[in-house]
Order: structure tokens, then sequence, then C-alpha cells
């Protein structure tokens, strides 16, 4: 889908981790003789160790041998392919000494029969919908045709009528037009939101049916070459996907809010309101071409011109096209496998880190890549297990089934587990994507200075950090998250402090069958070797959490950055007065609570004694508990399954963020009254977050 410590206490500092460290674990050269943050000085040192050991044990060579076999056949959720490739992994992880579990939902899903799309008027012609075969793919025809997951089966046909992205400014564009979509099949392009954005516009707009086509101007011919000479899309490709709305709860349609277990209640499918209406299927832009070039009616308006070579009109007509999807819907298998690391001291406390598994095709970098370098976490930290070495906390490493199709493996875990990880979960790192040979992460604020020391402290094979690498075409800082991968689970839902990090390269190969070692190995990530970076990056990122004496979270940092959200919403007409009284009085608490956590761990005298144990606990509670109190039980507006309160995906974006969006999306629909209401929810979660920080 899309769009990534162990602290050095004694018995760790004790233990003597030889024989790994080579070359390529070299830490740059920095201010060794300065404590890490969030460690005492004596721990600090025994950490560096260990890190640099870390590093060392992880290779690209590695990195190549498991993309490559991980990602030798389709393995879509469900499939045999997925069985093999999840068997794989398991055997991998168990000849490395560690103890992974295959974790199994049974979730609703859809499974496509039959797609077919012609074009009937004013010409007839069959649409292909699987693309054709490229030199050293194998299994091939266990390629899913080209389809939306969780579209309704449905044989339709109807008048075509080009909407642009198919957001709601483009079909208000076409009604200045005078074009009414009512009982038409709507063309659009993919691009600017989430697929599922575009079905249910088109459903609230009276469509009968969405075609969705990656145009060449977003990422085919214009952007470059295409492959097999470029890594742009060829006229061929197609993008598959879901259409599920997970914006408006991800996971099993059919439990929101629980998990698809033995026993969990299921609500009827027509009362699943994140499953769509309306039939959607995607097609290549080669095919969409004779659809597009055929249109009357209207010019276009002003950006909505694609990259094909002539002039594009909205319609409706004379193109008309038919759609015949025969979907079946059943309970399909999502495995999840898991693999714990027990915490030494603190084992009740889980550092998380996750990566999908599946993948639409081959899925080389969608996310074999992810999964590839969460694996290579695990064997780096197989390797110290085996010197004697244990984190200090609980180390989860996680391959989530059913990615793909909404979010499936890993919502159905955090609801099945939620009281426990609502205990004593610590953040959850995801890595959705690593094959590239730029630096990306997205996060919460609390996150931001953790991610920015561990990334100029991991070597970059071009840069020299990963840092240099970061901010050689942006500010080095964190994006927010929005929706579309993992980690959607864990912070909207639970409010886990959570970021996604990893590394991309310009390409058009999305959810089609061109992403393939190959594909990777020449355009993408060559030699392999970023998927190795992400693996140190993430790895010691969860490391310095698992091991810190007290974490690195710094919810000042989280504190300003509402302030400004409060600011831009007072300019809204919404009196804000309350809540931002709060997020300063959460300010001030959370800067006093770092003040003197970074007091503390500076002082030898009180590190030394026997009180910093318990005090260092007591600190780390405070910091956990400020995320928990961002959520709120009643959810958005809405949207109950979604808790969070500074951040959620949009609701006309799908995947991106949308900050207070209990109270901008209400302004954004002309609706006040919701805006004020929740509102009051955000102050009490802003004072609840004072509190916690007010240890």
């Amino acid at each position: 889908m899309r769009s990534i410590t162990h602290r050095g206490r004694k018995v760790v500092a004790g233990v003597a981790v030889v024989g790994l460290t080579t070359a390529l674990g070299t830490v740059p050269v920095a201010a060794q003789d300065v404590a890490l943050p969030g460690f005492t000085a004596a721990h600090s040192e025994a950490q560096r160790r260990v890190e640099k050991d870390f590093m060392a044990a992880i290779d690209p060579a590695q990195a190549r041998e498991l993309n490559t076999a991980l990602s030798e056949r389709p393995h879509l959720v469900g499939t045999e392919g997925d069985k093999i490739t999840g068997d794989y992994a398991v055997d991998q992880l168990r000849k490395w000494g560690l103890h992974p579990d295959h974790l199994r939902f049974s979730v609703y899903g859809s499974v496509p029969k039959s797609i077919k799309v012609d074009m009937t008027a004013p010409t007839k012609k069959t649409l292909s919908t699987k693309e054709k075969p490229y030199p050293g793919q194998q299994h091939l025809d266990e390629a899913v045709v080209g389809y939306n997951a969780y579209s309704p089966a449905g044989d339709v046909t109807g008048q075509v009528v080009y909407a642009n992205y198919g957001l709601p400014e483009d079909y208000k564009k076409l009604a200045d037009l005078g074009v009414d979509v009512r009982g038409k099949i709507v063309l659009v392009r993919y691009g600017a939101s989430f697929r599922g954005v575009k079905s249910e516009v088109a459903q609230e707009h009276g469509a009968k049916g969405v075609i969705i086509y990656s145009d060449p101007r977003d990422d085919g011919f214009t952007r470059g070459p295409v492959y097999p000479d470029g890594p742009w899309r060829p006229a061929d490709s197609i993008q598959r996907g879901s259409v599920q709305y997970v914006f408006k709860y991800p996971g099993d349609p059919l439990t929101p809010g629980e998990p698809s277990t033995p026993g969990t209640h299921r609500i009827d499918p027509k009362d699943a309101d994140n499953l769509p209406r309306v039939p959607t299927t995607p097609i290549s832009y080669g095919e969409a071409e004779p659809l597009l070039r055929a249109l009357g009616g209207a010019a276009v308006p002003t950006g909505w011109q694609g990259g094909l070579d002539f002039p594009y009109h909205v319609g409706p007509g004379p193109t008309e096209a038919h759609l015949g999807l025969d979907i079946d819907y059943r309970q399909i298998p999502v495995d999840n496998i898991v693999t714990e690391i027990k915490g030494r001291s603190h084992p009740e406390e889980k550092v998380v880190i996750g990566a999908h598994r599946d993948a639409w095709v081959y899925g080389s970098d969608d996310n074999t890549s992810g999964w590839t370098s969460a694996l290579q976490i695990a064997y780096g930290l197989s390797r110290l297990v085996k010197t004697g070495w244990r984190p200090e906390r609980t180390i989860v490493i996680a391959g989530w089934d059913g990615e793909e199709y909404g979010l499936l493996g890993s919502t159905e875990w955090v609801e099945q587990l939620a009281p426990e990880l609502r205990r004593g979960a610590v953040a959850y790192f995801n890595m959705d994507g690593t094959a590239g040979k730029s630096f990306g992460a997205a996060s919460v604020p609390a996150l931001d200075d953790l991610i920015a020391g561990v990334t100029k402290d991991v070597p970059d094979p071009e840069h020299g950090t990963v840092y240099a690498n970061w901010t050689a075409k942006g500010p080095g800082k964190p994006d927010r998250l929005g929706s579309g991968s993992d980690y959607t689970g864990f912070l909207q839902h639970l409010g886990i402090a959570s970021a996604d990090l990893g590394f991309s390269s310009p390409g058009g190969e999305y959810h089609s069958t061109i992403d393939d070692p190959r594909f990777v190995d020449r355009f993408l990530d060559p030699g392999f070797r970023y998927q190795s970076v992400a693996a140190k990056t993430t790895g010691l990122t969860a490391l310095r959490l698992a091991q810190a004496d007290v974490f690195q979270l710094n919810y000042s940092t989280y504190a300003r950055e509402t302030l400004t959200y409060l600011a831009d919403a007072g300019k809204r007409g919404v009196d804000v007065t309350a809540a931002t009284k709060a997020a300063q009085e959460w300010l001030r608490a959370a800067e006093k609570l770092e003040s003197t956590r970074d007091s503390l761990l500076r002082d030898k005298q009180f590190t030394d004694s026997g009180h910093s144990g318990h005090e260092f606990s007591r600190l780390n509670k405070s910091l956990l508990a400020q995320e928990r109190a961002l959520t709120q039980d009643e959810g958005l507006p809405g949207r109950p399954w979604y808790r969070h309160q500074i951040y959620a995906p949009g609701t006309y974006t799908g995947y991106a963020v949308k900050v207070l969006p209990g109270v901008n999306e209400p302004l954004d629909g002309n609706d006040p009254a919701t805006a004020t209401k929740w509102l009051g929810y955000l102050t009490d979660s802003l004072h609840d977050a004072a509190r916690a920080a007010d240890h």
C-alpha cells in the first residue's frame, strides 16, 4: 500500500561482543566521548559497542539473497506464493536461532475470478488486464490480473466521462461544464489521492463504475525512458491496489475495532462502511488511450491534460465502456510472522519493528525490500544474542500479511493485543519500501530528534552518512504520518509513537509486474546496498529506545508543533483559546520533564546511586503516557476507529495527513458546530498530555 535499547546497564557492559566488527559497521567520526541522548555516560559507551557490532553484521550480499528469494514468485495475500515466501522467512529466522510465530487471522476479502474491460463505442475493443512477460520473470501465471481489491462485483455499461484525479473539486469543475456523471462510468487517473477516495467520490456523485489508469504524465514516458530501457512505467503496466476505505477504518471490514479471530462478532457486509459500493478497476495507459482519444464534449480544464499526445476531452461519449467484474468474497487467511527477543530488565516494554511481507505481484521494492531490511535487523540482533547479549526491553520484529488489501495483518494484531500494547509499547517503526537511494522519514514530532541523531551515526555509501543523504534534498526533518501503511493501527488507534523510515528512487513500477529483483537492481537500489543501510538505520533507532535509560522522546517538540496547528485553526473562525492554553501547559510540563531527564542522566553521582532506576522508570512512564493522551475514545467525526486527535489520514486524501482532523475536516465541510465539539475533545487530550508530562 503506502506511499520505517537496550540500555547499556551493568549486565550489557559486561558482555564481550566480539568477532562481528568490520569496516561495514564503522560509525562515522562523531563525538564518541559525548553520551548518547537518553543514556548515562557509562551505558552510552556500552551501547556504542553494541551498535557497532550490530551494524557489522548487516551485509548487502545477504539483502540480495533474501530479496531475490522472497520475490521469486508473486505472493499476494491468501495465495500459495504468500505461504511459500512466509515459510522461507520462518526457516531463515529459525536458522539464525530465533523463534518466530505464525499468527493467523481469517479476514473477509475479495478474490477476482474474471476481470473484463471493453470499449463498446464508438468502436469495439477488448482491453488487456494483464501485462506482457519480461526475461527472467518466473511464475508469472500466478500473478493476479489487474484489479482493485474490495471493489464490488458488477456488470455495467455506460458512457465514459473523464474526471481527472477524481477529487471532489474535479467533479465541481465537471458540474461547471454542465457534465453530470450520474449513470456514467468515470475514467480517472492515479495520483493526488488514495484510489479508494476516487471510488468513494464517484459513488457520492452517482457514477455506475470507475476505471482508474496510470497517466504517462504521472509516472510514464513523459518522466523519462520506460522499462526495460529506464525505470518509468511502460504502456501495458497496470497499477493494482485496494479501494477499501481505509480512511474510515482499516483491517477486516466485518470486525471494526475487534480482532478477526474465532468468536468475534462479524457485521453484515452491507453494514461495513469501509467497503466501496461502485465497481472499480484499473487499466494501463496504453489501454486507456482509445477511451480517451474517442471522447468528445468540452476540452479539459487547465491542469487536466495528461501525457498522451492528443487533446483530452471530458465527454460524456461517444466513448462507452463495459466492466465485467466477477469478484468473489470469502474468508482469506492472513499470516503474520512475529519474532520476539525478550527484554532482560523490562520485558513488558516493547519496541516493535514491522514491514509488510505480502505484495501485489513480485514486490521486490513494495515491500519485499522493507521485509528484507526487517529480516536483516533480526539477523543482526541474533548475532548479538549468540554472544550472551540481551536487550533491556523486548524487541518485536513483524512481517505483516495482507497490508496491500487494507493493512489487514497489522490492524488485526493491534486490535487483538490492544491492552498489552497500550500498557507497554514504547514505539513502532515501519519499513514500507527501502530499495532506493534517497532517505525519507515520517514520524510523530516526539521522534524527530532520535531519528536525526541515528541518521548522523549510520554510514551511507554515497553521502558519508544517512543524515547527509537526507539533507541533500531537503531539511532533514520527518514528515507527519497519515495512513497507507502498517503504522496506522499503532499510532492512530492506540496512541503509540510511530515512524516510517525508508529509501526510494524515482520509477513507475508501483504495484505492477515489473517490480521484480532485476528492476530493483538496475534502477532503484543497485547492489541492494540501501536495503542494508535501512536495516542499520531502523535497527539502531529501535536499539536506542530498547536500551535507553530514559527514552529520547521529546514531547516539547510535539507541543510546539501543536500550537502552530491551533493557531492555523484559529484563523478559520473557531475559538482555540482553551486548547491553546492547554497546549502551552503541556509545553511547559514537557520541557520541565525533559530538562529533569537530561540533568539526571548527566549526574554521575545520581546515576551511581541506588535510586536512579526507580526515577528513570517514572520518567519513562510519563513519556509514554503523552502519546496515549492524544487519543480519545470518541474517535473522530464519523470515524470512531481513528482516535488520535492530532494526526489522521484525510477523508479525501486517504494517505496524506490531516492535522487536528476533528476540527479541520468539519471546517472544510462548513460544519463549525462539529468542529467546536471536537475542539473540546482535543482540549481534553492536551490537558491529559500536560498531566502525563507533569510526573
